[in-house]
């Protein structure tokens, strides 16, 4: 009777250290993630990035690796010598693009604009392919509405900083008629008419709504007229 009585409250006891033991480690937090295990993560992560041609003015051609790049870039170019997942990883190197003629990257290729044989530090790609007429495009971001943060005390009657919260993006283009010279796209009036009516001529509906200076062939349309442009050409 004592043996069954002296079993009955070991195994009861076990019970109760079993319980108190899966009760702390239910409610033990989990590991929270560390500033080490950030940085390892970021150094683990796969690094994506294109290979990249080079034509320079001086006809030399470089290959090189960008890991990130638009189908307009101005002033310059991030790029690395070697393939940047690497370990060691390389340093990225800038190249100037007054030094560029072309770059070819992920079958699109970017010219750098020049203009009465100045260049515009400006790599971009030709929207309008197929058609006589070239076309180039690029857009800067800036802020378009600022509010005040109050700083009592800056100046005697009180003083404050202005914060961006909101942007746009202001376009700029250029076009190349057909044996012609680029020229900037002018932004309103008679000149935008006649230069667009000029370099469209070859397609004569597009040409003769620019002239009409119809609502929707303005140059805040020119993003619409250049794709109107580029499909007419696109079949052909």
């Amino acid at each position: 009777m004592n043996i069954l009585y002296y079993c009955r409250k070991v195994m009861l006891a076990g019970t109760m250290v079993l319980g108190a033991a899966l009760a702390g480690h239910a409610q033990r937090p989990e590991r929270a993630a560390t500033h080490v295990d950030s940085l390892r993560a970021a150094r683990n992560a796969p690094i994506s990035y294109a290979p990249v041609l080079f034509t320079l003015v001086n006809g030399k051609q470089v290959r090189s690796y960008v890991t990130s790049y638009q189908l307009f870039m101005r002033e310059q170019v991030e790029c690395y010598e070697t393939p940047p997942d690497q370990l060691p990883h390389p340093k990225a190197k800038t190249l100037s693009i007054e030094r560029i003629q072309t770059m070819t990257v992920d079958g699109h290729t970017l010219e750098a604009l020049t203009k009465n044989g100045k260049p515009l530090k400006i790599l971009a790609e030709n929207m309008t392919p197929g058609a006589a007429t070239k076309t180039y495009g690029y857009f800067i971001t800036k802020a378009n509405m600022y509010i005040p943060i109050p700083l009592p005390g800056l100046v005697p009657m009180g003083g404050a900083i202005y914060i961006p919260v909101g942007s746009h993006n202001k376009y700029f283009w250029y076009v190349q008629p057909a044996g012609s010279i680029i020229q900037e796209v002018p932004r309103y009036g008679k000149a935008f008419v006649a230069l667009m009516a000029a370099a469209f001529a070859d397609y004569p509906e597009l040409a003769a709504r620019i002239r009409q200076q119809g609502p929707d062939a303005s140059y805040k349309n020119m993003p619409t007229l250049v794709q109107e442009y580029k499909a007419h050409f696109a079949g052909k």
